[in-house]
């Protein structure tokens, strides 16, 4: 009896390990996914508002900046280097800091999935007065790098002249889930590329962006890159900055 009672604890054993391996690979495709994708949604909107209100208190501003994620580092660096006397010149220390080649290929694998999740961006340039004006655009990324995002405009477009300053600011719409992608350090410049370098990725990541512009358009377009030095994640349930400086 002892034997066989043994045998059916560890066929359950094995049977709830099989079980549970198969629940895996089933719940990555539909319809699984889909079950578990909206029950993530009612509980979202289910709680949004206390989460919301949590993560408010996650943040904290010091002269217009949000360090809530750097004040650990903040605080150690103050203690640990007498050199630092100042908040402000810890901060200084931690921007200037090199990131080591694995947390740097960390952050783009970590951006890349939220970027796949957008095209199109609101862009806030200045001109030489510091008049501040925004518009949308629609934009790519090339060779799979998630931090340089590429778009096209008219060269006699007014909005050319204030990205010729290189001062900008940009901002996704959220999505459904609350998920919105902020920077305003990065550089903006003009590329060598021409429209039909960039092409192929419009007509794969911007669908119909290729049909709206005439064969003269596509011609007179000049290529324009924004490459972000650290970006801001913003969710219904998590707020967290990524950097990409190397």
């Amino acid at each position: 009896m002892m034997g066989v009672v043994k045998i059916n604890i560890l066929v359950a054993i094995v049977m709830f390990l099989l079980s549970l391996a198969i629940f895996q690979k089933l719940i990555k495709h539909r319809p699984l996914k889909n079950i578990v994708q909206r029950h993530h949604r009612q509980l979202d909107k289910r709680y949004t508002d206390a989460l919301s209100a949590s993560n408010r208190w996650l943040q904290f501003y010091y002269h217009q900046r949000e360090i809530s994620q750097i004040i650990p580092q903040i605080l150690y660096y103050l203690e640990a280097n007498p050199a630092l006397e100042t908040i402000d010149d810890a901060i200084a220390y931690i921007d200037n800091q090199t990131a080591n080649s694995e947390t740097y290929q960390n952050n783009l694998n970590a951006f890349r999935n939220y970027v796949k999740q957008f095209n199109t961006i609101l862009l806030s340039t200045a001109d030489e007065q510091g008049q501040p004006s925004s518009r949308q655009i629609s934009f790519v990324t090339l060779n799979d790098v998630p931090n340089i995002w590429y778009f096209g405009t008219d060269p006699e477009a007014p909005k050319v002249s204030e990205l010729d300053l290189g001062r900008a600011a940009i901002y996704t719409l959220p999505t459904s889930e609350g998920l919105r992608i902020t920077s305003n350090r990065l550089k903006v410049y003009r590329t060598q590329y021409s429209f039909s370098d960039v092409a192929a990725a419009y007509q794969a990541q911007v669908p119909g962006y290729m049909e709206s512009l005439s064969k003269a358009e596509k011609e007179r377009e000049i290529i324009f890159a924004i490459e972000l030095e650290s970006a801001r994640i913003d969710s219904r349930l998590q707020n967290k900055e990524i950097t990409f400086i190397k």
